[in-house]
């Protein structure tokens, strides 16, 4: 073989092993504890958001079953409107069973969502008219929080509901119910609720958030309007899709949720993921990467009404951001096959021992 041929292989070699994710820095994480473990011993828990589709790759499942890796599990997309109300008034809530069974078996439990958002919605919602978009809504919720009862730890009963200018979001709702949508959306939840007796907090979510902002404030004021006229809301998440760019503290997020707080909220991260401009990550990137999972994490450690956080999903084989390696776990050789900790998984264990 030629000295040309030799490298040309070589360079292949490396391009194949940077395709594969090989340029990660590994975790030096030497702890027995996992995530969950460490999360519990601050009186919190640790969660990771799962799709149906994941659930045949053994190895995904091995970890999401592991209770000291995650004591709280979120369907991502399982309990939507089209999955389990694709036809007005006729229900199909198999594949949400299916992620309450596995919570259940593994011993954590399910942050449920969503009960209203602008996305995943039938066409037959979309179009209508007010009156009959609200009574769809009260059935809607009510039928699903009726299946699921207290196997949901919480529901997230309204999400993004704000635009990031800090006025409402044009949605669908918006446009034909103004903002009466998310009332009654609160309001049904909690007659569910105190019908049938159950435990389950009701949130409000977003993303955008987790500073303080025009954004942040708005859904701040939205929450106070709602408490003030009597309607029951348990909690606030900060979905914190957030970017290794990000230069937030700690205490700048803390001092925005001290805020939520304030209301008497419970407060988590919902949907935690930091994405960095490629799938393979300079060290640079990689390093802010961990930086910006640490401060996330130890303001939730750190604030006394944050009861958690949960992850996105936690591999970056099944991320939503499939170009941006968000998440603490990768598959060096695809899907079907052994996980490896990241560095950013040694930042979450970092905030959670602080």
């Amino acid at each position: 073989m030629t000295c040309n041929g030799r490298f040309a292989l070589i360079v292949g070699a490396l391009s194949l092993a940077v395709a594969r994710g090989d340029s990660f820095i590994k975790s030096t994480y030497a702890g027995s504890k996992g995530l969950n473990d460490l999360a519990k011993a601050t009186g919190r828990y640790m969660g990771t958001a799962a799709d149906i589709g994941e659930l045949s790759d053994p190895y995904y499942v091995k970890q999401l079953k592991n209770i000291s890796g995650f004591g709280m599990i979120t369907p991502a997309n399982a309990m939507k409107w089209d999955a389990n109300e694709p036809s007005q008034n006729a229900f199909s809530i198999t594949k949400g069973d299916q992620i309450v069974a596995l919570a259940k078996a593994s011993g954590a439990k399910v942050r449920c969502h969503t009960l209203v958002w602008h996305q995943q919605v039938p066409s037959w919602v979309q179009n209508l008219g007010k009156a009959d978009l609200l009574a769809a809504l009260k059935n809607h919720i009510t039928k699903v929080m009726t299946h699921f009862g207290d196997s949901c730890y919480a529901w997230d009963v309204v999400n993004e509901a704000m635009g990031d200018d800090g006025s409402y979001r044009k949605s669908f709702w918006y446009t034909k119910t103004g903002t009466e949508y998310i009332s009654t959306a609160f309001k049904t939840a909690s007659a569910v609720k105190k019908s049938l007796g159950l435990k389950t907090k009701l949130y409000y979510n977003d993303y955008n958030t987790n500073v303080i902002n025009t954004k942040s404030t708005a859904v701040l004021n939205l929450l106070k309007s709602l408490i003030n006229a009597g309607v029951e809301v348990n909690g606030v998440g900060f979905q914190a899709h957030l970017s290794y760019s990000d230069t937030a503290s700690a205490s700048d997020q803390i001092s925005n949720m001290r805020r939520f707080e304030a209301l008497k909220l419970d407060v988590a991260l919902t949907e935690l993921d930091v994405k960095t401009s490629s799938t393979t990550p300079s060290t640079a990137e990689q390093n802010k990467q961990v930086a910006v999972y640490t401060n996330a994490v130890l303001a939730c450690r750190k604030l006394s009404k944050c009861v958690g956080v949960t992850i996105w999903d936690f591999v970056d084989t099944y991320t939503w951001l499939s170009s941006s390696a968000p998440l603490p776990w990768y598959q060096p050789k695809g899907k079907n096959t052994p996980l490896v900790h990241k560095v950013a998984y040694d930042g979450i264990a970092k905030a959670w021992q602080s």
